[in-house]
């Protein structure tokens, strides 16, 4: 009879312990959604403690565990760990190739920090992806190198791995980045002979025009006079408040962007030009109120001024243009160069024509709005030369074509070569078709260094199809599947690393006054999230609870469950 009993009661007891399993998963589940979705839109983690207490609130039942910030930073760290793990895992098992951009951080909690993100190979476009943000002891190179590799062995991405598979390295110009004697690039170089390095575009665009006015040896008035104008309102809140009343606008963008021109993106450049123009008559007018700025406004009334202003606009509209290209996450080193080339264009038309805003000088100064502006040609402060200033920004930018001068120190492979032209016997925009013959000897050789450098081969018929195909088809033809992933592998060279930008924005939000307590890593696993995580209505939170609670079992309702099965087994 008690046996009876027993063998009854065993059902009952399976089926009361299931029901308590699934229920504590899907209370853990929604927990792991709340902390989850903080952690995506980069709110502070003790959000999550507010959050669950409006949804108990409102009747939902969330238990009794896992409510608070501590756990929550837990949780954030177990949900990064394994969406990299997945990730990375797809990405070994399929033998990608990979590009590595490194960027110098603000510093965390004291700590200096380098951004690592990969650039993968892909069949529609190569995403670039945020790996980690690495916390250094130093900044020297030496422990970036090692901290860098480090981080990369850790999720999977073994120096064997590497050996094969890491194609490229894309830095801004810092000297412990692209240093040609000890820098990072060449440490790297040195452990893989033909990964292509690569200076930054974004950061090199900002340089062409600073270049190009130094290479003018003569004094440059203009950016004299925009820094002395940043100097006054900068140094003074009084002047900024009276600056306000003149211009919302400029006050802004002398504030927070600064000097005009140098290292800065071209887009702020253009910016703190642009509210200078806007604001002209009312700048005249302060500065002629002012004993002190009686200069200042002097300079204001030298036509020579205004037309260095109306073409530093005309040309950063140009570079802004272009640097704002460059940032597109489908960017390839291939579309990279046919940019640099269409604003090459445009800088030789400006050379022969005026810009919109050249063209708008004359009829600005006998307009209403500049009638209190009596404007003089003034020789002490003479113009640009604006001719030579615009054929040296075409000479500085057909140097970042293809340019791989600074790989020369440290690839082998680029001892002989300046630019990268073997690449184009993949692109039909740059064959002169006529002179295109199966098999195209020339292009076939060409093959032999892309092998070589990527460590992958081309099948010889497969590009004799692909050359046959674009000659009886140029605008719509086949590509063979070798050929493809060729193609595929190029689009993984990095040629920007402006995605770090984005990650800086995100870290300003997370390490708050409220957050100060994260450490490098928390803040990493929190962009993680941000970054690479799906969207909330798409994220399948189950696996990954499921895996917490293996490991995590320590609630009491879990235990009481699995003692439950225990018994009846």
């Amino acid at each position: 009879m008690d046996a009876t009993k027993q063998s009854q009661a065993q059902p009952l007891q399976l089926e009361e312990s299931s029901k308590m399993n699934e229920n504590h998963l899907r209370i853990t589940c929604r927990v792991f959604n709340i902390v989850y979705s903080v952690a995506q839109r980069c709110r502070p983690l003790s959000d999550v403690e507010s959050n669950i207490e409006l949804h108990i609130k409102n009747g939902l039942d969330l238990g009794i565990g896992l409510h608070s910030r501590e756990t929550a930073v837990k949780i954030v760290d177990f949900i990064a760990k394994e969406m990299k793990t997945k990730l990375f895992t797809k990405i070994i098992e399929k033998n990608l190739k990979i590009c590595l951009i490194i960027d110098e951080a603000p510093m965390i909690a004291c700590k200096p920090v380098v951004i690592l993100f990969i650039k993968v190979e892909d069949s529609v476009f190569s995403p670039t992806i945020f790996l980690e943000l690495v916390e250094l002891e130093k900044q020297d190179a030496e422990t970036i190198c090692s901290s860098v590799m480090e981080s990369l062995n850790n999720v999977g991405l073994t120096k064997n791995y590497l050996e094969k598979n890491l194609i490229g390295f894309c830095s801004d110009g810092a000297s412990v980045m692209l240093g040609r004697k000890s820098g990072v690039s060449t440490r790297i170089a040195k452990e893989f002979p033909n990964i292509i390095i690569w200076h930054c575009l974004n950061h090199r665009l900002p340089l062409v025009l600073d270049d190009s006015i130094k290479e003018i040896k003569e004094v440059n008035h203009f950016k004299i006079f925009i820094d002395k104008i940043y100097t006054i309102f900068h140094c003074s809140y009084k002047n900024q408040i009276e600056l306000s009343e003149i211009s919302d606008q400029l006050e802004i963008e002398m504030i927070n962007i600064g000097t005009v021109l140098g290292t800065r993106w071209a887009a702020c450049s253009l910016r703190l030009t642009l509210a200078v123009w806007h604001a002209y008559p009312a700048l005249h007018h302060y500065f002629c109120s002012n004993e002190k700025y009686l200069g200042m406004a002097a300079r204001l009334e030298n036509i020579y001024f205004i037309t260095d202003l109306a073409l530093m606009i005309d040309i950063l509209n140009e570079i802004s243009l272009l640097s704002n290209a460059l940032k597109a996450s489908k960017i390839d080193i291939i579309r990279a160069e046919k940019l640099v080339i269409r604003s090459i264009t445009a800088f030789q038309m400006l050379i022969k024509k005026k810009g919109i805003y050249e063209k708008k000088v004359d009829e600005l100064i006998t307009s209403e709005t500049f009638k209190n502006i009596k404007f003089v040609e003034n020789h002490q402060f003479v113009g640009l030369p604006r001719e030579r200033l615009l054929e040296n920004i075409v000479t500085n930018l057909q140097k970042r074509l293809m340019d791989c001068e600074h790989l020369k120190g440290s690839c082998s492979q680029f001892h002989d070569r300046s630019k990268l032209q073997f690449l184009n016997f993949l692109e039909p925009d740059y064959w002169n078709v006529k002179e295109v013959l199966v098999p195209w000897k020339a292009a076939e050789e060409q093959l032999l260094v892309f092998n070589d450098i990527f460590h992958y081969q081309i099948d010889i018929n497969d590009y004799r199809d692909f050359v046959r195909n674009i000659l009886k088809n140029s605008q719509n033809y086949a590509i063979p599947g070798s050929v493809q992933k060729a193609k595929n592998i190029v689009r993984t060279i990095a040629v920007s690393s402006a995605e770090a930008e984005n990650v800086f924005s995100r870290m300003n939000i997370i390490c708050s006054e409220m957050t100060n307590c994260l450490t490098v890593s928390n803040v990493s696993n929190t962009i993680t999230i941000s970054q690479i995580g799906l969207p909330l209505g798409e994220w399948d939170p189950t696996p990954t609870v499921k895996k917490w609670l293996r490991i995590n079992h320590t609630d009491a309702a879990w235990i009481a469950s699995e003692d439950a099965n225990q018994e009846v087994i």
